[in-house]
């Protein structure tokens, strides 16, 4: 019976762990991106319960990914969901904050810790959130606090929003520099001197989804010019002139063909000069329509030169799919005033752009990998070889070829490991955004737009005087309407009861203690700390809970037959001509109320 040493399977044992362990972190996140893009059907229908119980049910680790894709759902649920959505959008906040405290350290540490780091991410069941879903999520938060009427809030979210990108840039600069000492520090070992970075050495890529026209136009993969209008409009509302002029010129500067973003900028100072004689209901509309692409590994086989062989090798990247599904509403109508939203944010385009940005740590990583584990099985043959020459012994003969059996066995799963790419992203953000700004009358008033579909919707909106914002998310056959300072968006307020009335009351009365009972602690399991030694130190855990998600709640809204669209009036012209008076100040009576 063939005698093995300690030593060999020592060696092939540590390596098998170190695999076992990838291969379990990668299927769970390949799992769960399936089952959420199995789903995506639900979504687009805009049945926003059962796409609110898949990801309840997908996600066995509440991660920062948990939180965008809940909180972001549940406000589309309606206007009494949105408590719920910015509590859980807001655990999602505290992540990132610890993320970005995180990943700058990573990249701060010296040039070892940062080449582990670079090579070995991707191993881990928390979730990295992309720079543009950061941008988006202070958005997010934003227009929740202003359905709910905070207006004060809204403007802490669009500070915030301005800080973070700062420290985005910091971070992916930082990147860019690891990975170009890294890929140096590949190419001077002999064993990893093929390693790449550029995704053009790499045959078979579809580079074209990368490198459209709507791509190269963008500045960067996380500034958007819908966020910076929206933070300049917030800061506008509360007379804060020097915060809302940089936000209006960041937007014409990443989008300059916005016809109402210079029409802002150029009536700012009298906006906030005249806001207490404001006769109408300064609107901002803001429409969210289409899909996240799906983002899918793809497969490539490359052969390798090693040891005067040639090896294939098959590697992984991950491709964001063709768009489809794309909408642009032709008009929006608000009583007897119509406008034409204009496109200004194409979140589509920005997640292209971040993967062309992260494409070279993808490559790096995957050729560095490949070449470890070729090099490793090449040593493994050459030791089974010297086996047998040394060893003429049946029996160590077959002990050499088992050896090599084993060592094929292992870089086979070796190469499977290098094949998982983490294709996680925030699949349930709209692919584009367009805007529009009104001059309407106060009060209720009839909405009006057109569904993908080609069924026009109607609905009844509230407008106060001062600011508002109308938000519209179309779906293929429904849309979620939210509008700012909703009373439905407001939580409950607690209700007061009455003592009783005592008909016969006695001098003496005994006295009773009543104590109020502390609500029970929620606990968020904290996350899984896998792969350690890869990923270093892991963010403090969160200890806020996510509430119940309750049955969706629709505005009511009145299908009708397709129309011929009216001829739309230039935006800026309808916020002109309007005689002035002192309407009720019903806005700020609801912040001093809810802030």
């Amino acid at each position: 019976m063939p005698k093995f040493s300690a030593l060999d399977f020592s060696k092939f044992g540590v390596v098998a762990s170190i695999i076992g362990a990838c291969l379990l972190a990668g299927c769970a996140t390949q799992t769960q991106q399936i089952k959420m893009n199995e789903s995506k059907e639900q979504f687009k229908n805009g049945d926003m319960q059962s796409t609110a119980a898949t990801i309840q049910s997908v996600f066995k680790d509440k991660n920062t990914l948990y939180y965008l894709e809940l909180g972001g759902v549940q406000r589309l649920q309606g206007a009494r969901q949105i408590p719920s959505s910015t509590q859980n959008l807001l655990v999602a906040d505290q992540l990132v904050e610890q993320w970005e405290i995180a990943t700058g350290d990573k990249l701060k540490r010296s040039f070892t810790d940062t080449s582990s780091y670079i090579l070995s991410e991707g191993f881990s069941s928390n979730y990295d959130p992309k720079p543009y879903e950061v941008s988006l999520l202070s958005q997010t938060i934003a227009l929740n606090h202003l359905s709910q009427g905070r207006w004060n809030d809204a403007m802490v979210e669009a500070k915030k929003m301005a800080q973070r990108e700062k420290i985005i840039e910091e971070l992916i600069q930082s990147k860019v520099t690891a990975v170009s000492k890294v890929e140096q520090q590949q190419q001077n070992n002999q064993n990893t001197r093929g390693a790449t970075s550029r995704i053009q050495d790499i045959g078979g890529y579809p580079i074209n989804l990368l490198d459209d026209e709507e791509t190269r136009s963008l500045k960067n993969s996380y500034q958007s010019p819908a966020a910076y209008y929206l933070s300049g409009f917030i800061h506008e509302s509360q007379g804060e002139a020097s915060l809302a002029a940089p936000g209006y010129r960041l937007a014409i500067e990443l989008r300059p063909s916005v016809n109402f973003f210079k029409t802002s900028i150029a009536k700012l100072d009298s906006n906030i000069a005249n806001q207490a004689k404001k006769s109408f209901a300064d609107t901002l509309i803001i429409v969210d329509t289409g899909y996240m692409p799906k983002i899918s590994p793809h497969q490539i086989s490359q052969s390798v030169a090693l040891g005067g062989n040639s090896k294939l090798v098959t590697l992984t990247f991950p491709v964001i799919e063709k768009s489809s599904e794309r909408f642009t509403p032709g008009y929006v109508q608000l009583g007897d005033r119509v406008a034409s939203p204009e496109l200004v944010a194409n979140i589509d385009a920005m997640a292209r752009k971040n993967l062309q940005d992260e494409m070279p740590a993808y490559v790096l990583r995957a050729t560095s990998r490949a070449l470890v584990s070729l090099a490793a099985q090449y040593a493994a043959d050459q030791a089974a070889q010297q086996s047998a020459r040394k060893n003429n012994q049946n029996n160590q003969n077959n002990n050499a070829a088992i050896i090599g059996a084993i060592a094929g066995m292992i870089t086979g799963y070796g190469l499977q490991a290098i094949n998982v790419t983490d294709v996680r992203h925030w699949s349930t953000l709209p692919a584009q955004t367009y805007m529009t700004r009104m001059g309407l009358p106060i009060g209720e008033t009839t909405l009006k737009y057109t569904l993908p579909s080609g069924v026009m919707q109607s609905q009844t909106v509230k407008l106060v005087g001062g600011y508002n914002v109308v938000y519209i998310r179309m779906f293929r056959n429904r849309a979620t309407v939210l509008t700012s300072n909703d009373p439905a968006a407001l939580p409950p307020q607690p209700q007061i009861v009455a003592p009783p009335t005592i008909a016969n009351p006695v001098s003496t009365v005994p006295k009773t203690v009543l104590e109020q009972a502390k609500p029970k602690e929620g606990g968020l399991d904290g996350f899984k700390k896998l792969f350690s030694g890869f990923m270093g130190p892991k963010p403090e855990e969160v200890t806020l809970s996510a509430p119940a998600v309750a049955a969706p709640v629709e505005h009511e809204s009145t299908p009708v037959a397709p129309a011929v669209n009216p001829t739309p009036n230039p935006a800026s012209s309808n916020m002109d001509g309007l005689k002035p008076y002192e309407p009720p100040s019903l806005l700020n009576s609801l912040q001093q109320l809810f802030n």
